[in-house]
């Protein structure tokens, strides 16, 4: 299967998810989704090896016939096979195909036989060596929530069709490649947690982070005896340490949470791995640990940050415990969970540890046990993670990875804490940072602001404490300020004030103000906006250079003078700070925050399409023009709701506008080049547009509305003068700004020198 055939699963599978949703929360429907997507693929598997085993014999499972006696004896033996290789067994017509056949016939209900199917597969592991693996595990479909319908009919309804569209696609689980159904549903189950918030941390560590731990733990290894995660989720972490070596014995996890466990089961029987080789625990791993005595070759782990634990008196004589002389705090059971995995860790083995950073620096108890582990040269590296990857939470995070026998004394300190891509909404880390990360790991190599092997007495020094700051230089200094320059630049900015000076002066002398000619920022904003509210509002007029009036404005509608040009609906996602495409995009939200009314491409920090963005050929209409009106159509808020941008320099097929953005095209010599993108930032526009806005949490303006608006136009020599007047007064602001940035760095530059 090729990787664009994946994704079609994956999303085939996230469209069927979404039929489901209705009013459930993500990890409510979650469960529904995933457990019938493991019905049947149970359900394909056992048809595919049963029918492997009456091939010979010319048969097929579902042409046996039960009221057959020698059928029913083909029956009881195949039963015994299936229960013997798979762990379960499904009777033809339990068969996934058969029920969703059944329901796809209008008036048949399914939803009893479903129910009992399922209890079906559970009972038929009783007494066999696969009954704990199966134990309960459909118990969180509950096919009688009036969350999935109202009625009987209702809910019999949506469940044959999630089944039916279910039916229609081909696991391909006779193909090679055996995971390309465990991708799709671990990609599942990290859509699920995208959407669950806070809930999401329960049961998933992000896909990266996961890679991160497990090529760590990996490290010169291409077979593993055993990997265990003492707080597993739904298993991600343990499968994603078999995708970095050629082999994995046996797996080993232990979850608190039922409906994860159930999760975590699930993930390990749909991947492949042999219920013999697999031991997942519900239980409380710190209160009730359940692989006692055991040692595992490779741990890894993302526990809960910070959670509550009883630090009972009693675990001071624990096994796990008591050598430290300290357990942690009840408000904290971090390091309770890195002194288990210790426990269980073997001599030749490597655990890493997802933590909250403050396990790098609190006193105390936490303070003891981090000073034992470093005595005991176990501390094999400590990594510094980037804040808000985890879902649920921003804070930071750091990566222990711990050894019982290490090669050397000192311990590896890696910052990554900038190694990410920026998110909406969280952060990720890229596959270029993971690289980064496990080079670095891998190599004991010293990076420059990045990297730093301690020694022992280093540690000691800073009193076992192991904030990263305090190992890796992360001060950034100033760039060395070249005051010449500054000076220089001060000077150019200077002549340009005088010019625009000497502009503004002469305007304004025609319409009969004071020029506020201070270089003062703020003055100097307010006398353009006291600008515009004369000149829109008419109460303050130009005259011709022979000192007679202009005509009086005419009246027009935009829809008049504008034509509509097409737009893209490329989102942020698909939008980089670095030249890939060569093709730059407006976004609506830059409109919103940044650019100025009057567009110049060379003045402006305008985002490239990336190389992988879904967009079709770009057609020479949708480039962006000089005179080109951008007009933003979505916006939470009035203020910014049909903000617009007037191109006033572009390079030839170098932009486009996307998502939520309007491109109005002016018809040749309606408007004065640089008039119209003030006259939509005026007043009287503004409170136009207001008007046409709609919408509940997000508003929005159509092009019809847009079209309908009125625009009070001058003279086109008047519109000159009222756009020349502006922008000389914005050229001034920008000069000042400009001299206040040089004096700031010349001020740099100043202590620089004097502080060398």
């Amino acid at each position: 299967m090729t990787e664009d055939q994946k994704k079609k699963l994956e999303q085939k599978l996230w469209s069927i998810a979404n039929e489901l949703r209705g009013r459930m929360d993500a990890d409510e429907f979650r469960d529904y989704i995933l457990g019938f997507i493991f019905y049947k693929y149970l359900s394909e598997r056992l048809h595919i090896y049963v029918d492997g085993i009456l091939k010979n014999d010319g048969r097929t499972f579902t042409g046996l016939d039960a009221s057959d006696p020698d059928d029913r004896e083909i029956l009881a033996a195949v039963e015994d096979a299936c229960i013997e290789a798979l762990g379960y067994f499904l009777k033809p017509e339990e068969l996934f195909t058969a029920v969703a056949q059944k329901g796809a016939t209008p008036g048949n209900f399914i939803l009893e036989d479903l129910t009992e199917i399922l209890n079906n597969i559970q009972r038929s592991t009783m007494g066999t060596q696969s009954e704990e693996d199966f134990d309960n595990l459909f118990e969180d479909l509950d096919l009688t929530s009036t969350k999935l319908g109202r009625t009987n009919e209702a809910r019999n309804t949506l469940i044959s069709k999630v089944l039916v569209h279910l039916d229609g696609i081909d696991f391909q689980l006779e193909s090679a490649d055996s995971d390309v159904l465990g991708d799709a549903y671990e990609y599942l189950i990290g859509k699920f947690a995208s959407g669950a918030g806070k809930k999401a941390g329960e049961f998933y560590t992000p896909q990266q982070v996961s890679t991160v731990l497990a090529k760590i733990v990996t490290t010169g290894k291409t077979r593993l005896r055993s990997v265990y995660d003492p707080t597993c989720g739904s298993g991600s972490l343990l499968l994603r340490v078999a995708k970095e070596v050629k082999d994995v014995g046996d797996f080993y996890g232990q979850e608190m949470n039922r409906t994860t466990y159930n999760l975590a089961r699930m993930n390990m029987i749909l991947h492949g791995v042999h219920y013999r080789n697999f031991d997942i625990k519900q239980e409380d791993t710190l209160e009730h640990p359940q692989h006692e005595g055991m040692l595992f070759e490779a741990i890894v782990a993302n526990p809960p940050f910070s959670a509550k634990w009883s630090a009972n008196k009693m675990f001071e004589s624990d096994d796990r415990f008591s050598e430290y002389g300290k357990i942690a705090p009840g408000s904290k059971a971090d390091f309770a969970f890195v002194q288990h995995m210790l426990h269980h860790l073997d001599e030749d083995g490597t655990m890493a540890v997802v933590l909250p950073h403050g396990v790098l620096f609190r006193g105390g108890a936490e303070g003891i046990i981090r000073e034992f582990v470093v005595k005991r040269n176990w501390l094999d590296a400590v990594i510094g993670l980037p804040a808000n990857i985890f879902y649920g939470t921003a804070i930071p995070t750091c990566i222990l990875v711990l050894r019982k026998c290490k090669e050397t004394e000192d311990i590896l300190f890696i910052d990554a804490s900038s190694c990410f891509l920026k998110g909406k909404n969280q952060n990720s880390l890229r596959d270029e940072d993971v690289d980064q990360i496990v080079s670095a790991y891998r190599t004991r190599a010293e990076v420059d602001r990045f990297s730093h092997r301690a020694s022992p007495e280093e540690v000691v020094d800073n009193e076992f404490n192991l904030n990263l700051p305090r190992y890796i230089d992360i001060f950034q200094p100033d760039p060395i300020v070249d005051i010449a320059a500054q000076s220089e630049s001060s000077k150019q900015m200077q002549k340009v004030i005088e010019l625009v000076d000497r502009t503004i002066s002469s305007l304004c002398s025609e319409l009969g103000v004071d020029y506020p000619s201070a270089p003062n920022l703020a003055i100097l904003q307010n006398f353009k906006r006291g600008l515009m509210q004369k000149l829109f509002s008419q109460e303050m007029r130009f005259s011709r250079e022979d000192g007679s009036e202009f005509p009086d404005w005419s009246k027009e509608k935009f829809g008049d003078l504008f034509v509509w040009a097409k737009t893209n609906s490329l989102s942020r996602e698909h939008l980089t700070e670095t030249t890939t495409s060569g093709v730059q995009n407006i976004h609506y939200g830059d409109i919103h925050s940044k650019f100025r009314a009057l567009f110049r491409q060379s003045a402006e920090d305008v985002p490239f399409i990336t190389e992988n963005a879904p967009l079709r050929r770009i057609t020479d209409e949708e480039y962006l023009r000089e005179g080109d009106i951008v007009i933003a159509d979505a916006s939470e808020d009035y203020a910014d709701i049909g903000k617009s941008i007037e191109i006033m320099e572009v390079r030839e097929r170098s932009m486009i506008a996307g998502l939520h953005t309007f491109i109005a095209r002016p018809s040749d010599g309606a408007v004065v080049p640089g008039f119209a993108g003030y006259l939509l930032r005026s007043e009287p526009m503004r409170r136009q547009i207001t008007r046409i806005a709609q919408g509940i949490s997000v508003l929005g303006v159509s092009k019809k509305n847009l079209e309908k608006l009125t625009l009070w136009l001058p003279h086109p020599d008047e519109q000159e003068k009222i756009s020349g007047i502006l922008m000389a007064v914005d050229a001034k602001i920008d000069a000042v700004s400009g001299q206040i940035t040089h004096m700031e760095d010349f001020k740099k530059g100043l202590l620089q020198k004097l502080s060398a």
